[in-house]
């Protein structure tokens, strides 16, 4: 016993684990969990860069179709309009979701809530797919209405989250 009364802890120079200190396979095991998330941390910044990336293309695509419909405006008839105009905005509502995907990917790095950028994102595809609908390229009368019927569903769910999102964020 030493001055206080308590039994000695053990040899001297043992690596013994104390209570409340980790073993060595938990130090092990932690070591592990900790490179296996900066491993991800790293996975999310590779994707945020492609996301990058892909938005400059994006922009240089839209640049291009927008000098090339100048060039030719002479030679634009109402149809070839129309096109250029759906081209256009089927262009600037990609490079909103690609921007809204990197908002997501760059929250979920920093630790931040996703559920606002997964909505926007969410509600600029939908509207796109709604824009770009033609009931004309699907089979039946019916697929139509109930492919109309799920953008709609989809569009008012969307906009409830958003609005709850919002909302909460006010609160």
């Amino acid at each position: 016993m030493d001055d206080s009364g308590k039994p000695p802890d053990g040899p001297k120079g043992t690596d013994d684990a104390t209570e409340g200190s980790p073993s060595v396979s938990d130090r092990r095991v932690t070591r592990f969990t900790e490179s296996l998330s900066e491993t991800v941390v790293a996975i999310q910044a590779v994707i945020a860069l492609v996301l990058v990336v892909v938005l400059v293309v994006g922009v240089i695509n839209l640049l291009a179709t927008l000098v090339r419909a100048a060039q030719a405006f002479e030679i634009l008839g109402y149809k070839n309009a129309v096109g250029l105009i759906n081209t256009t905005i089927d262009i600037v509502l990609y490079l909103f979701i690609v921007i809204e995907l990197f908002r997501t990917i760059v929250a979920y790095v920093e630790a931040k809530n996703v559920v606002k950028a997964v909505i926007h994102a969410g509600l600029i595809a939908v509207v796109r797919q709604i824009i770009i609908f033609k009931p004309s390229d699907v089979e039946s009368s019916e697929d139509a209405i109930m492919l109309a019927g799920v953008y709609l569903l989809l569009l008012v769910g969307l906009f409830l989250g958003f609005f709850l999102v919002h909302r909460m964020e006010r609160d």
